[in-house]
């Protein structure tokens, strides 16, 4: 085995063998495996929990441990995970709690009203009461049909 194929999404995160989406800086945590099938497999379970994610294999080779060694291109620029007792640089400056969320840019916020939650009813269309046929076209019951005979039905006379 000399690579394997891991999954990364749109934000060049990458699923953890916890199925959780990762900056890939740690490979050992990484989904990892050596066969194409499984990994698309994974990708499609991957893409039920979150339609939203654009999953992509990426085939990698492996490092002298066994890991996967992630092209630098294909990190993201900057690290999601803080492992237990270290604090971002970030969280350092702004004292803040390294384990907090990042708050979203108030552009990002959705609007306090959301049209679809509270749809309009849709306008009631009065039927139509005209028949499709006019029932005075046919003075009786229903219209007189006789099928056509079949050409190997009919029997010619030598």
């Amino acid at each position: 085995m000399s690579h394997v194929y891991v999954l990364t999404n749109q934000h060049q995160l990458f699923l953890s063998k916890s199925n959780e989406w990762i900056d890939g800086r740690d490979s050992a945590r990484l989904f990892r495996t050596e066969y194409k099938d499984v990994a698309i497999n994974q990708m499609f379970e991957a893409n039920t929990r979150d339609v939203t994610l654009r999953i992509e294999l990426l085939e990698c080779e492996l490092d002298t441990k066994k890991n996967p060694q992630i092209p630098a291109d294909a990190l993201c620029d900057e690290p999601l995970h803080v492992h237990a007792g270290e604090v971002s640089e970030e969280a350092a400056e702004e004292g803040g709690d390294p384990n907090e969320l990042p708050q979203p840019d108030p552009s990002e916020v959705p609007p306090e009203y959301n049209p679809e939650v509270d749809p309009q009813p849709a306008p009631e269309v009065e039927p139509d009461l005209q028949p499709e046929i006019d029932p005075d076209q046919y003075p009786g019951d229903t219209p007189e049909i006789e099928p056509e005979q079949p050409p190997e039905s009919i029997v010619s006379q030598p």
